[in-house]
Formats: structure tokens, sequence, C-alpha cells
């Protein structure tokens, strides 16, 4: 494309999406030329992308979308590289990767929530626990099911050794999870006693070696679902047939339910950066662990198939985010920043 096709380009995608359509008018004949876009990354994002990727196929059939896993770590360093067309990332890449990757926009797909969950034989169907609860097991430092019930006076059906399934693999899911349990001491919950986390919140922990250490949110999933006496921390869309935990938010002072709609509700008004922290809020009914799913893309190595996708995916690619277990972004502050940094790009083919 020369300058005044890629003006023209980003002028009636923008026009297009502004109504709520989006049709390949004003851009480049595809011909009988098939085109493939590379998305790799997040295993939370991947069962989105490979949603969106035949839905999308379906309306514009030149264009195919390949999705791939192996966690937000590899979407992160691939898309950098210009290896792929896309990286998902389960979290906002750290301050070190954005500042040495400045041709790297960041731009918000959907949102999402990460649940505590165990095996339902550990305490039926409900369970409630603070973030203190939290650090002390994932932190190793109560390592029974009777001690955890001594230490913050409740009653757990379970007993014996507490099974800790973690993330092995690079995760977004773990640097979020991470996170949240560093505001441990903001707890006001008189009946828990206090623990501080220490093993940072980046996306590998080194866990205590008594954890089992496995890959992907499946991975966790389906090791407490099997283990009697297991726990571990998941994406939303992976909880089914497992205990989801009832999370304390210290800021509103009551246990929320793990749900999208909850989710959700920890969004601002307006969104003034990708990353800005959705933990914890103070808005009415907002789980502590709300987070939003992110595509990466290489300023440096955009094609114009990879801009229609994205605009595919902030508009009409909404409506498939809750058959997949996630939460919509349509008409929050979150869409409205991820379409103004679509706007800005131009394709270099």
């Amino acid at each position: 494309m020369n300058n005044t096709t890629k003006i023209v380009f980003a002028f009636i995608v923008g026009i297009l999406i502004g109504v709520g359509g989006l049709h390949l008018i004003g851009v480049p004949s595809s011909g009988s030329n098939i085109h493939t876009l590379s998305t790799a990354g997040s295993t939370t994002v991947f069962p989105l992308s490979q949603e969106w990727a035949t839905q999308f196929h379906e309306a514009f059939p030149s264009i195919i979308v390949n999705p791939s896993t192996g966690g937000s770590g590899l979407g992160q360093s691939q898309v950098a590289s210009q290896l792929i067309d896309i990286g998902a990332s389960s979290s906002y890449p750290d301050l070190d990767f954005r500042t040495a990757h400045t041709d790297v926009k960041i731009i918000p797909v959907s949102a999402d929530a990460l649940g505590i969950v165990t095996n339902p034989t550990v305490n039926g169907s409900i369970f409630k626990m603070d973030c203190d609860m939290a650090v002390a097991i994932f932190q190793g430092n109560i390592t029974t099911w009777e001690d955890f019930e001594t230490t913050f006076n409740v009653i757990v059906a379970a007993s014996g050794a507490i099974h800790v399934y973690v993330r092995a693999d690079a995760s977004g899911t773990t640097a979020t999870f991470a996170s949240w349990l560093e505001t441990a001491d903001e707890n006001i919950n008189s009946n828990s006693a206090e623990y501080e986390w220490g093993l940072g919140h980046k996306e590998t922990v080194s866990w205590p070696s008594s954890h089992s250490a496995v890959d992907g949110n499946p991975g966790v999933a389906s090791g407490v679902l099997s283990d009697n006496q297991g726990i571990g921390y998941v994406g939303l869309a992976f909880i089914e047939g497992l205990t989801p935990v009832q999370l304390y938010n210290p800021r509103i002072n009551i246990y929320i339910e793990p749900t999208l709609e909850n989710a959700l509700r920890a969004l601002p008004d307006e969104l003034l950066n990708p990353g800005q922290n959705l933990m914890n809020s103070n808005n009415t009914d907002s789980y502590p662990i709300a987070r939003l799913l992110y595509y990466l893309v290489n300023e440096n190595n955009i094609h114009w198939y990879t801009i229609v996708y994205l605009n595919w995916v902030l508009v009409q690619g909404q409506q498939f985010i809750s058959d997949v277990g996630y939460v919509p972004i349509s008409g929050t502050s979150a869409a409205t920043y991820a379409l103004s940094v679509v706007s800005t790009l131009l394709p270099i083919s």
C-alpha cells in the first residue's frame, strides 16, 4: 500500500466500525488469494481465538486465522519478534517488555475473571476465602486442611494434605493471580490471620516444591478435578465441574461469586490505559480478581487483513464471547480504548 491508500483504508474502516458494520470496502482486493493470520499465546485467550477464527472465516472466506497456544509469555515474545501477527495475553505486559517493545500495541479484546477452584469433595458447593487464606495455601504456609480450619476458624469437609495445583508455564493467569495475592494487606476481615505474599507477581513463580505444577488452565482444572484434596486457580471459562470459591472484596466488605457479570462490574467508567488495575474494585458487587484479556500487535508487522480482523473482533466478534465463557466489552470503556488504538494502525501491505 502507498500512503494515500493507507489513509483511505483507515478512514473507511473507521466509518464502518462506527456504524456497527464491517465489510471489505476500500481495502485491497484479495481475488483468489487466501490470506493467513497467525495468533499464539495465552491458554486463557485460546478458546476465544478459536471461536473467533471460525466465525470470522465464515464472514471472510479469503482470510484464515490460525490460533495456537503456548502461554502469554510466548505470545508476547513472538509478536515482538514479528514471528506471528497477533500475540494473545491474559495479563498486561510488564514494564520491561513495554519499555523494550514500544512498537507493540496492546489492545483489550474481552474481560475475564480468575477463580480459585476446589474439588467438590473439599467443601461441597460453597467455599468462601479471603486473600490471606489464599496466600497461606498457595505460598505453602499452611499445608493441611486441618491447619487451615484451625488457623482461620472455618469448617472444611476435606482432611489431610492440601494438594495445590499451579501453572508451570509462563502464564498471564499466574501474573494476575499473584498480583491479587499481593493485596492481602487490604483485608479487614477479622476472622482471618494475617499473611503477606512474598513470591512476586511475574508470569512464572517459584512455587513451593510440594505444589503440582502443570501446563495451562486445562492442566490445573484437570488436576483439581481428579484430586479429592485439590485446589488451584484458573480463568472462569475453566471452572466447570469444580467448586468456584467466593472471594472477599475488602473495599466493599463482602464475598463475591465469581461470575461474568460480577467481573464486568469491576470496569471503570473510563479506561485510562489498558493496564489499569481492576482488582478489589469498589464498584457495587465487583469481583476482586477481574482482568482484561489482550491481543498484541507489532506496528512494524501489520497487514491489512489483520486490521480487518481486529475491527471485527471488537464489533461483530463480541457477540460470540459469552458462548466461550468470557465477558464482552461492547459499550464499555475498554472497547472505546481498544477501538481508539486500532484506529491508529496502518498496514505495511
